[in-house]
């Protein structure tokens, strides 16, 4: 079953995909919308990447602790800020469109 959580003093939210990897193994891709622009800010859906968590909220920005499946492999924080629309790892700006090449 989706889940759907409302961050971000409701700006923003975030829909899992639970998906089975193998028996008892979850992966929670995270699908995030601005609803105040009404724009998919992140897709992750149908990839190996797990929402582990969200730290950092305000209302202008969340950070979301992600893990590649099958997490052999450390975790990583991407930040989103809404007032600019960016997504960072780290401290590097990242294209919206290169996401999943980022990541790797």
């Amino acid at each position: 079953m989706t889940e759907t959580t409302v961050h971000c003093e409701g700006r923003l939210v975030i829909t899992l995909e639970p998906r089975e990897m193998r028996m008892s193994h979850w992966l929670y891709a995270p699908r995030m919308v601005d609803r105040q622009r009404e724009q998919v800010l992140l897709d992750l859906t149908g990839s190996l990447w797990d929402l582990i968590g969200t730290a950092n909220e305000t209302a202008n920005g969340i950070d979301l602790l992600l893990r590649k499946y099958p997490g052999d492999r450390a975790s990583v924080t991407l930040s989103v800020e809404l007032v600019s629309g960016a997504l960072k790892l780290g401290s590097r700006a990242v294209d919206p469109a290169q996401l999943l090449s980022a990541l790797e």
